[in-house]
Protein backbone atom coordinates (compact mmCIF):
# COMPACT_ATOMS: atom_id res chain seq x y z
CA UNK A 1 0.00 0.00 0.00
CA UNK A 2 2.83 2.35 0.92
CA UNK A 3 4.50 1.59 -2.43
CA UNK A 4 1.30 2.49 -4.27
CA UNK A 5 1.10 5.86 -2.45
CA UNK A 6 4.71 6.60 -3.40
CA UNK A 7 4.02 5.76 -7.05
CA UNK A 8 0.90 7.96 -7.05
CA UNK A 9 2.85 10.84 -5.48
CA UNK A 10 5.52 10.52 -8.14
CA UNK A 11 2.87 10.47 -10.89
CA UNK A 12 1.09 13.54 -9.49
CA UNK A 13 4.36 15.43 -9.14
CA UNK A 14 5.22 14.56 -12.72
CA UNK A 15 1.81 15.65 -13.98
CA UNK A 16 2.13 18.92 -12.05
CA UNK A 17 5.57 19.43 -13.53
CA UNK A 18 4.27 18.88 -17.07
CA UNK A 19 1.24 21.16 -16.59
CA UNK A 20 3.19 24.02 -15.03
CA UNK A 21 6.02 23.71 -17.51
CA UNK A 22 3.58 24.13 -20.41
CA UNK A 23 1.39 26.88 -18.96
CA UNK A 24 1.54 30.13 -20.89
CA UNK A 25 -0.52 33.29 -21.37
CA UNK A 26 -0.24 35.16 -24.68
CA UNK A 27 -1.71 38.63 -25.06
CA UNK A 28 -3.33 40.17 -28.12
CA UNK A 29 -1.03 41.72 -30.76
CA UNK A 30 -0.41 45.48 -30.54
CA UNK A 31 0.25 47.30 -33.80
CA UNK A 32 3.65 48.99 -33.91
CA UNK A 33 3.70 52.16 -35.99
CA UNK A 34 1.94 52.79 -39.31
CA UNK A 35 1.32 49.94 -41.75
CA UNK A 36 3.06 50.02 -45.14
CA UNK A 37 1.99 48.99 -48.64
CA UNK A 38 4.91 46.96 -49.99
CA UNK A 39 5.59 46.13 -53.63
CA UNK A 40 6.17 42.38 -53.51
CA UNK A 41 7.56 41.77 -57.01
CA UNK A 42 4.71 43.74 -58.58
CA UNK A 43 2.00 42.59 -56.17
CA UNK A 44 0.89 45.12 -53.52
CA UNK A 45 1.03 43.61 -50.03
CA UNK A 46 0.18 45.33 -46.77
CA UNK A 47 2.77 44.86 -44.01
CA UNK A 48 1.86 45.28 -40.35
CA UNK A 49 4.33 45.06 -37.46
CA UNK A 50 2.92 43.80 -34.16
CA UNK A 51 4.17 43.13 -30.65
CA UNK A 52 2.62 40.74 -28.16
CA UNK A 53 3.40 39.77 -24.61
CA UNK A 54 3.78 36.18 -23.43
CA UNK A 55 4.01 35.06 -19.79
CA UNK A 56 5.27 31.53 -19.28
CA UNK A 57 4.75 29.76 -15.98
CA UNK A 58 7.99 27.83 -15.73
CA UNK A 59 8.59 24.93 -13.35
CA UNK A 60 11.63 25.24 -11.08
CA UNK A 61 12.99 22.31 -9.05
CA UNK A 62 10.76 19.44 -8.08
CA UNK A 63 11.42 15.73 -7.77
CA UNK A 64 10.54 12.85 -5.47
CA UNK A 65 11.60 14.72 -2.31
CA UNK A 66 10.99 18.33 -3.32
CA UNK A 67 7.76 20.14 -4.14
CA UNK A 68 8.17 21.91 -7.49
CA UNK A 69 7.91 25.70 -7.55
CA UNK A 70 7.22 28.01 -10.46
CA UNK A 71 8.21 31.43 -11.74
CA UNK A 72 6.82 33.79 -14.36
CA UNK A 73 9.02 34.47 -17.38
CA UNK A 74 7.95 37.41 -19.57
CA UNK A 75 8.68 37.65 -23.28
CA UNK A 76 7.79 40.14 -26.01
CA UNK A 77 7.46 38.85 -29.57
CA UNK A 78 7.74 41.12 -32.61
CA UNK A 79 5.87 39.72 -35.57
CA UNK A 80 5.51 40.78 -39.21
CA UNK A 81 2.19 40.05 -40.86
CA UNK A 82 1.59 40.34 -44.61
CA UNK A 83 -2.04 40.99 -45.61
CA UNK A 84 -3.64 40.80 -49.04
CA UNK A 85 -5.10 44.32 -49.57
CA UNK A 86 -7.78 43.02 -51.94
CA UNK A 87 -9.25 40.27 -49.76
CA UNK A 88 -8.10 41.75 -46.40
CA UNK A 89 -6.83 38.32 -45.36
CA UNK A 90 -3.37 37.33 -44.01
CA UNK A 91 -0.92 35.85 -46.50
CA UNK A 92 1.91 34.90 -44.13
CA UNK A 93 3.52 35.95 -40.88
CA UNK A 94 7.07 35.85 -39.57
CA UNK A 95 8.50 36.29 -36.08
CA UNK A 96 11.36 38.77 -36.28
CA UNK A 97 12.54 39.18 -32.69
CA UNK A 98 11.81 37.92 -29.17
CA UNK A 99 12.96 39.87 -26.12
CA UNK A 100 13.17 38.32 -22.66
CA UNK A 101 15.43 37.99 -19.65
CA UNK A 102 18.41 35.76 -20.55
CA UNK A 103 19.54 35.69 -16.92
CA UNK A 104 16.28 34.46 -15.37
CA UNK A 105 16.88 31.72 -12.81
CA UNK A 106 15.57 30.38 -9.53
CA UNK A 107 12.07 31.04 -8.31
CA UNK A 108 12.06 34.82 -8.76
CA UNK A 109 10.07 36.19 -11.73
CA UNK A 110 12.17 37.18 -14.71
CA UNK A 111 12.97 40.81 -15.39
CA UNK A 112 10.52 42.44 -17.80
CA UNK A 113 12.72 43.32 -20.77
CA UNK A 114 11.15 44.77 -23.89
CA UNK A 115 7.96 46.34 -22.57
CA UNK A 116 9.10 49.80 -23.71
CA UNK A 117 10.62 48.62 -26.99
CA UNK A 118 8.98 49.67 -30.23
CA UNK A 119 9.16 48.89 -33.92
CA UNK A 120 8.52 50.75 -37.14
CA UNK A 121 8.71 50.30 -40.89
CA UNK A 122 11.07 52.82 -42.51
CA UNK A 123 10.72 52.38 -46.27
CA UNK A 124 11.21 50.20 -49.34
CA UNK A 125 13.90 50.39 -52.01
CA UNK A 126 13.69 47.65 -54.61
CA UNK A 127 13.38 44.28 -52.91
CA UNK A 128 14.64 45.70 -49.60
CA UNK A 129 12.20 46.79 -46.90
CA UNK A 130 13.92 48.57 -44.02
CA UNK A 131 12.62 48.53 -40.46
CA UNK A 132 13.80 49.22 -36.93
CA UNK A 133 12.88 46.94 -34.01
CA UNK A 134 13.98 47.65 -30.43
CA UNK A 135 17.51 48.91 -31.19
CA UNK A 136 18.06 46.71 -34.25
CA UNK A 137 18.09 47.67 -37.92
CA UNK A 138 16.80 45.07 -40.40
CA UNK A 139 16.32 44.80 -44.17
CA UNK A 140 13.81 42.15 -45.26
CA UNK A 141 12.90 40.71 -48.65
CA UNK A 142 9.68 42.29 -49.92
CA UNK A 143 8.31 38.98 -51.22
CA UNK A 144 8.68 36.62 -48.28
CA UNK A 145 10.10 38.65 -45.37
CA UNK A 146 13.40 36.78 -45.30
CA UNK A 147 16.31 38.68 -43.79
CA UNK A 148 18.64 40.39 -46.26
CA UNK A 149 20.76 42.54 -43.96
CA UNK A 150 21.21 43.87 -40.45
CA UNK A 151 23.72 46.09 -38.67
CA UNK A 152 26.38 43.40 -38.92
CA UNK A 153 25.94 43.22 -42.70
CA UNK A 154 26.29 46.99 -43.02
CA UNK A 155 29.42 47.08 -40.88
CA UNK A 156 30.98 44.23 -42.86
CA UNK A 157 30.39 46.13 -46.11
CA UNK A 158 31.37 49.48 -44.61
CA UNK A 159 34.27 48.99 -42.14
CA UNK A 160 34.46 52.75 -41.55
CA UNK A 161 31.02 52.54 -39.90
CA UNK A 162 31.90 49.81 -37.41
CA UNK A 163 30.51 50.82 -34.03
CA UNK A 164 28.99 54.02 -35.47
CA UNK A 165 25.52 52.87 -36.57
CA UNK A 166 22.84 54.63 -34.52
CA UNK A 167 20.67 52.62 -32.13
CA UNK A 168 17.95 55.30 -32.02
CA UNK A 169 15.16 55.04 -34.59
CA UNK A 170 14.98 58.84 -34.81
CA UNK A 171 18.35 58.89 -36.57
CA UNK A 172 17.01 56.88 -39.52
CA UNK A 173 14.94 58.09 -42.44
CA UNK A 174 14.18 57.29 -46.05
CA UNK A 175 15.01 59.07 -49.31
CA UNK A 176 15.06 56.61 -52.23
CA UNK A 177 16.89 54.33 -49.81
CA UNK A 178 17.87 54.19 -46.15
CA UNK A 179 19.42 57.40 -44.81
CA UNK A 180 20.89 57.87 -41.35
CA UNK A 181 23.20 59.95 -39.21
CA UNK A 182 26.14 58.03 -37.77
CA UNK A 183 27.27 58.36 -34.18
CA UNK A 184 29.95 60.85 -35.29
CA UNK A 185 27.30 63.12 -36.91
CA UNK A 186 27.95 62.18 -40.54
CA UNK A 187 25.06 61.63 -42.95
CA UNK A 188 24.90 58.51 -45.09
CA UNK A 189 22.62 56.93 -47.67
CA UNK A 190 22.39 53.18 -48.20
CA UNK A 191 21.07 52.25 -51.63
CA UNK A 192 21.34 49.12 -53.74
CA UNK A 193 21.90 45.43 -53.06
CA UNK A 194 25.59 45.90 -52.17
CA UNK A 195 24.69 47.71 -48.92
CA UNK A 196 27.49 50.19 -49.53
CA UNK A 197 27.03 53.54 -47.78
CA UNK A 198 27.69 56.87 -49.47
CA UNK A 199 27.66 60.45 -48.26
CA UNK A 200 24.15 61.88 -48.15
CA UNK A 201 23.12 65.46 -48.79
CA UNK A 202 19.37 66.08 -48.49
CA UNK A 203 17.70 68.03 -51.27
CA UNK A 204 16.93 71.66 -50.38
CA UNK A 205 13.53 72.34 -48.88
CA UNK A 206 11.35 73.82 -51.67
CA UNK A 207 9.74 76.20 -49.18
CA UNK A 208 13.14 77.72 -48.43
CA UNK A 209 13.81 78.67 -52.07
CA UNK A 210 13.18 82.27 -53.20
CA UNK A 211 9.82 82.69 -54.99
CA UNK A 212 9.90 82.97 -58.80
CA UNK A 213 9.49 86.42 -60.32
CA UNK A 214 5.83 87.40 -60.74
CA UNK A 215 4.16 87.07 -64.14
CA UNK A 216 3.04 90.49 -65.45
CA UNK A 217 -0.68 90.95 -64.84
CA UNK A 218 -0.96 87.91 -62.56
CA UNK A 219 -2.10 88.03 -58.95
CA UNK A 220 0.64 88.28 -56.37
CA UNK A 221 0.79 84.99 -54.47
CA UNK A 222 0.89 85.16 -50.69
CA UNK A 223 0.63 81.52 -49.64
CA UNK A 224 -1.14 81.08 -46.28
CA UNK A 225 0.16 78.43 -43.91
CA UNK A 226 -1.83 75.17 -44.10
CA UNK A 227 -3.49 73.84 -40.94
CA UNK A 228 -1.89 71.14 -38.80
CA UNK A 229 -3.04 67.60 -39.58
CA UNK A 230 -4.97 66.23 -42.53
CA UNK A 231 -6.32 68.77 -45.02
CA UNK A 232 -9.78 67.64 -46.08
CA UNK A 233 -10.92 68.10 -49.69
CA UNK A 234 -14.28 69.93 -49.73
CA UNK A 235 -14.49 71.35 -53.26
CA UNK A 236 -14.26 69.66 -56.64
CA UNK A 237 -14.86 70.17 -60.36
CA UNK A 238 -16.92 67.34 -61.79
CA UNK A 239 -18.97 67.12 -65.00
CA UNK A 240 -17.90 70.65 -65.88
CA UNK A 241 -19.20 72.23 -62.68
CA UNK A 242 -17.70 73.47 -59.42
CA UNK A 243 -19.13 71.77 -56.33
CA UNK A 244 -18.49 72.58 -52.72
CA UNK A 245 -19.30 70.32 -49.76
CA UNK A 246 -19.87 72.71 -46.88
CA UNK A 247 -22.05 73.54 -43.91
CA UNK A 248 -23.95 76.87 -44.20
CA UNK A 249 -21.33 78.67 -42.07
CA UNK A 250 -18.50 77.17 -44.11
CA UNK A 251 -20.21 78.17 -47.36
CA UNK A 252 -20.62 81.75 -46.14
CA UNK A 253 -16.92 81.87 -45.38
CA UNK A 254 -16.07 80.43 -48.81
CA UNK A 255 -18.14 83.13 -50.50
CA UNK A 256 -16.03 85.78 -48.77
CA UNK A 257 -13.43 85.52 -51.52
CA UNK A 258 -12.56 89.05 -52.55
CA UNK A 259 -8.94 88.17 -53.29
CA UNK A 260 -9.41 84.62 -54.60
CA UNK A 261 -7.76 82.97 -51.60
CA UNK A 262 -10.74 80.71 -50.87
CA UNK A 263 -10.65 79.27 -54.40
CA UNK A 264 -6.86 79.05 -54.66
CA UNK A 265 -6.27 77.76 -51.11
CA UNK A 266 -9.39 75.82 -50.07
CA UNK A 267 -7.86 74.93 -46.69
CA UNK A 268 -8.33 78.57 -45.61
CA UNK A 269 -12.11 78.07 -45.57
CA UNK A 270 -13.71 77.63 -42.15
CA UNK A 271 -13.88 74.01 -40.94
CA UNK A 272 -16.62 73.39 -38.37
CA UNK A 273 -15.05 70.04 -37.50
CA UNK A 274 -16.70 66.95 -36.08
CA UNK A 275 -20.23 68.40 -35.83
CA UNK A 276 -20.44 69.77 -39.38
CA UNK A 277 -23.49 68.79 -41.45
CA UNK A 278 -22.38 69.39 -45.03
CA UNK A 279 -24.40 69.59 -48.22
CA UNK A 280 -23.58 70.47 -51.84
CA UNK A 281 -23.23 74.04 -53.11
CA UNK A 282 -22.65 75.57 -56.52
CA UNK A 283 -20.79 78.78 -57.12
CA UNK A 284 -19.94 81.15 -59.90
CA UNK A 285 -16.25 81.60 -60.60
CA UNK A 286 -15.50 85.06 -61.90
CA UNK A 287 -12.30 86.65 -63.13
CA UNK A 288 -11.54 89.83 -61.25
CA UNK A 289 -9.08 92.65 -61.83
CA UNK A 290 -7.66 94.57 -58.93
CA UNK A 291 -5.22 97.27 -59.98
CA UNK A 292 -2.88 95.39 -62.35
CA UNK A 293 -3.67 91.92 -61.01
CA UNK A 294 -6.09 89.38 -62.52
CA UNK A 295 -7.40 86.37 -60.58
CA UNK A 296 -10.37 83.99 -60.28
CA UNK A 297 -12.57 84.01 -57.21
CA UNK A 298 -15.71 82.37 -55.84
CA UNK A 299 -18.95 84.29 -55.95
CA UNK A 300 -22.48 83.66 -54.62
CA UNK A 301 -22.57 80.07 -53.33
CA UNK A 302 -26.01 78.49 -53.71
CA UNK A 303 -27.17 75.29 -51.97
CA UNK A 304 -28.36 72.46 -54.22
CA UNK A 305 -31.92 71.41 -53.43
CA UNK A 306 -32.66 67.78 -52.48
CA UNK A 307 -28.95 66.87 -52.45
CA UNK A 308 -27.74 64.48 -49.71
CA UNK A 309 -26.29 65.76 -46.44
CA UNK A 310 -23.17 64.21 -44.90
CA UNK A 311 -21.93 64.35 -41.32
CA UNK A 312 -18.28 65.42 -41.38
CA UNK A 313 -18.30 64.92 -45.15
CA UNK A 314 -15.23 65.33 -47.35
CA UNK A 315 -14.17 63.96 -50.73
CA UNK A 316 -12.07 60.86 -51.25
CA UNK A 317 -8.70 62.19 -52.41
CA UNK A 318 -6.36 61.03 -55.14
CA UNK A 319 -3.14 60.12 -53.26
CA UNK A 320 -0.94 61.48 -56.07
CA UNK A 321 -2.51 64.94 -56.35
CA UNK A 322 -4.26 65.30 -52.97
CA UNK A 323 -7.25 66.54 -54.96
CA UNK A 324 -10.66 64.81 -54.98
CA UNK A 325 -10.57 61.55 -56.93
CA UNK A 326 -12.84 61.62 -59.99
CA UNK A 327 -14.56 58.30 -60.70
CA UNK A 328 -15.74 56.93 -64.03
CA UNK A 329 -18.43 54.57 -65.33
CA UNK A 330 -20.46 56.29 -64.05
CA UNK A 331 -18.84 59.69 -63.66
CA UNK A 332 -18.88 60.89 -60.09
CA UNK A 333 -17.09 61.18 -56.76
CA UNK A 334 -16.79 59.38 -53.42
CA UNK A 335 -17.36 60.97 -50.03
CA UNK A 336 -16.09 60.02 -46.58
CA UNK A 337 -18.54 60.73 -43.75
CA UNK A 338 -19.68 59.34 -40.40
CA UNK A 339 -22.90 57.68 -39.28
CA UNK A 340 -23.07 59.52 -35.93
CA UNK A 341 -21.12 62.29 -34.21
CA UNK A 342 -20.72 60.39 -30.92
CA UNK A 343 -18.51 57.44 -30.02
CA UNK A 344 -20.91 54.97 -31.63
CA UNK A 345 -20.39 56.63 -35.02
CA UNK A 346 -18.62 54.70 -37.75
CA UNK A 347 -16.77 55.74 -40.87
CA UNK A 348 -18.75 55.45 -44.10
CA UNK A 349 -17.95 55.86 -47.79
CA UNK A 350 -20.61 56.85 -50.32
CA UNK A 351 -20.39 56.98 -54.10
CA UNK A 352 -22.22 59.87 -55.76
CA UNK A 353 -22.89 60.21 -59.49
CA UNK A 354 -22.67 63.44 -61.52
CA UNK A 355 -26.36 64.15 -60.79
CA UNK A 356 -25.61 63.90 -57.04
CA UNK A 357 -27.54 60.66 -56.58
CA UNK A 358 -26.17 58.21 -54.00
CA UNK A 359 -25.26 54.95 -55.75
CA UNK A 360 -24.20 53.09 -52.59
CA UNK A 361 -23.01 53.62 -49.03
CA UNK A 362 -20.58 51.32 -47.21
CA UNK A 363 -20.49 51.55 -43.40
CA UNK A 364 -17.11 50.31 -42.19
CA UNK A 365 -15.95 48.87 -38.83
CA UNK A 366 -13.77 51.94 -38.25
CA UNK A 367 -13.97 55.07 -36.14
CA UNK A 368 -13.14 58.43 -37.66
CA UNK A 369 -10.89 60.70 -35.62
CA UNK A 370 -8.12 62.22 -37.67
CA UNK A 371 -6.28 63.64 -34.65
CA UNK A 372 -5.97 60.87 -32.07
CA UNK A 373 -7.04 58.01 -34.34
CA UNK A 374 -5.66 58.67 -37.84
CA UNK A 375 -6.59 56.61 -40.87
CA UNK A 376 -4.20 55.27 -43.50
CA UNK A 377 -5.63 55.04 -47.01
CA UNK A 378 -4.30 53.39 -50.17
CA UNK A 379 -5.78 53.09 -53.67
CA UNK A 380 -5.39 49.82 -55.59
CA UNK A 381 -7.16 49.75 -58.96
CA UNK A 382 -10.87 50.06 -58.16
CA UNK A 383 -10.47 49.50 -54.43
CA UNK A 384 -9.73 51.66 -51.41
CA UNK A 385 -7.78 50.05 -48.56
CA UNK A 386 -8.05 51.59 -45.09
CA UNK A 387 -6.09 50.90 -41.90
CA UNK A 388 -7.57 52.31 -38.73
CA UNK A 389 -9.17 51.57 -35.38
CA UNK A 390 -12.66 50.72 -34.25
CA UNK A 391 -13.28 52.43 -30.92
CA UNK A 392 -15.56 51.18 -28.15
CA UNK A 393 -16.14 52.38 -24.59
CA UNK A 394 -16.52 50.01 -21.66
CA UNK A 395 -16.51 51.08 -18.02
CA UNK A 396 -15.48 54.60 -19.05
CA UNK A 397 -12.43 53.27 -20.87
CA UNK A 398 -11.78 53.61 -24.60
CA UNK A 399 -10.59 50.49 -26.39
CA UNK A 400 -9.20 50.66 -29.93
CA UNK A 401 -9.10 47.57 -32.15
CA UNK A 402 -6.95 47.93 -35.29
CA UNK A 403 -8.60 46.83 -38.53
CA UNK A 404 -7.74 46.55 -42.22
CA UNK A 405 -10.69 47.14 -44.57
CA UNK A 406 -10.78 46.85 -48.38
CA UNK A 407 -13.70 48.54 -50.18
CA UNK A 408 -14.78 48.11 -53.80
CA UNK A 409 -15.49 51.43 -55.52
CA UNK A 410 -17.65 49.59 -58.06
CA UNK A 411 -20.38 48.45 -55.67
CA UNK A 412 -19.35 49.30 -52.09
CA UNK A 413 -18.77 45.70 -50.99
CA UNK A 414 -15.97 45.32 -48.47
CA UNK A 415 -13.90 42.80 -46.53
CA UNK A 416 -12.05 43.37 -43.25
CA UNK A 417 -9.49 41.88 -40.91
CA UNK A 418 -9.40 42.47 -37.14
CA UNK A 419 -5.66 42.55 -36.34
CA UNK A 420 -6.06 42.35 -32.58
CA UNK A 421 -8.77 39.68 -32.64
CA UNK A 422 -7.08 37.85 -35.54
CA UNK A 423 -10.45 37.29 -37.15
CA UNK A 424 -12.01 37.97 -40.55
CA UNK A 425 -14.89 40.40 -40.88
CA UNK A 426 -17.32 39.49 -43.65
Amino acid sequence: MRDIRIVLAILLAGMLLVVTACSTQIGAPDVMGPAAMVDAAGKPTLWVLTKREEIRLRSVGGGTRQTPTTRNDTYFHFQLQAIDPITARPLWSKRLLTLGDPEAHGSEPSRVIGSASGAQLIGQEGERVWMFIDDKLLALNAVDGSRLADATTIEQNNPELKGLLPVDARQYGFDHGLVFMSADARRFALRGASFKASAYEPAPDPTSLPPPPPTPGAARLIVPSPPVGEIHARQVRVAGQWLGLYSPKEAADAANDSFGDRLRYPYTILDEGSLARRNFWRAQIVNTQRFEEHYDRLQSLTPIENAPVFLRGRFLKDPATREPRLLEKPEGIAIWHVTRVDGAGRLALSRIDADLHTLWTATLPLSDNSTSNPLQIWHIADRVVVAGNEESNTDHRTHREPHIVSVSLANGSWAGWNIEGETAIR
